[in-house]
């Protein structure tokens, strides 16, 4: 059996009654949205948007993302880059925002086909039910289960720290087979405020739980909970 070298904090053993998702302390503040049918997000090459990455668990920052489109054809590709010049696995995808290779979690996912990260339309109400295999970079040769919900509950009026935008909030609920078998019944949820004002999200969260089988008890443990919040953009040009 293989082995994993979780990132740090990821291993998190929770009490059973203690096994909800972190949740905020006051629900959303949706606002009308606004008027007219709102347009599908367009990129181009050099368009930029810089993050702070957060950890939720403590408020400490975890790195200081850049993302920039790099390619648009056949693939949208953006590449990610931290302050300090390391390179991350590309996000792909194959027109925005339909991911095909997601590096936003513990490990770079492939999937067998293009999963939205929004709804099409952008509307509230939107989403629906996705069920695809996705392969790790780490190299199994057989795709594993991913198993999403998504929804648009509605447009909030969202401070983060490149000003206040009107974003579409986006709920994602996830199932799925973790590359690590030793693992059960993953879960992850992830929340993306979509602002059409920069055609891309401005904060994006997620985390998740999982248990690991062992005699009577399951102990149940907590992925990372991560927050990027935009600090600026660019246009392309």
């Amino acid at each position: 059996m293989d082995t994993f070298a979780p990132r740090p904090g990821r291993r998190r053993l929770l009490l059973a009654a203690a096994a909800a998702l972190p949740v905020g302390c006051a629900g959303p503040q949706f606002v009308p949205p606004p008027a007219g049918a709102i347009p599908a997000p367009r990129v181009q090459v050099g368009q930029r948007w810089r993050y702070d990455e957060i950890n939720r668990y403590n408020g400490e920052r975890r790195a200081v993302v850049t993302a920039e489109v790099v390619q648009v054809s056949p693939q949208l590709r953006v590449s990610l880059t931290d302050a300090d010049g390391r390179r991350r696995d590309d996000e792909i995808y194959d027109r925005p925002w339909r991911v095909v290779q997601e590096p936003s979690y513990d490990y770079t996912q492939i999937f067998d086909r293009p999963v939205p990260l929004l709804p099409e339309p952008l509307a509230v109400g939107g989403g629906g039910f996705t069920q695809v295999g996705y392969r790790s970079v780490l190299g199994r040769d057989y795709p594993l289960v991913w198993n999403e919900r998504m929804v648009a509950r509605g447009w909030e009026d969202l401070r983060v720290p490149a000003g206040q935008f009107l974003a579409l909030r986006v709920e994602r609920i996830i199932q799925f087979v973790h590359i690590d078998f030793r693992r059960e019944e993953s879960v992850r949820e992830e929340t993306i405020w979509y602002a059409p004002a920069v055609n891309r999200w401005v904060q994006r969260e997620w985390t998740g739980r999982y248990v690991i089988p062992g005699g009577d008890f399951k102990p149940i443990y907590r992925e990372d909970w991560v927050r990027w919040q935009l600090l600026d953009w660019r246009e392309a040009g």
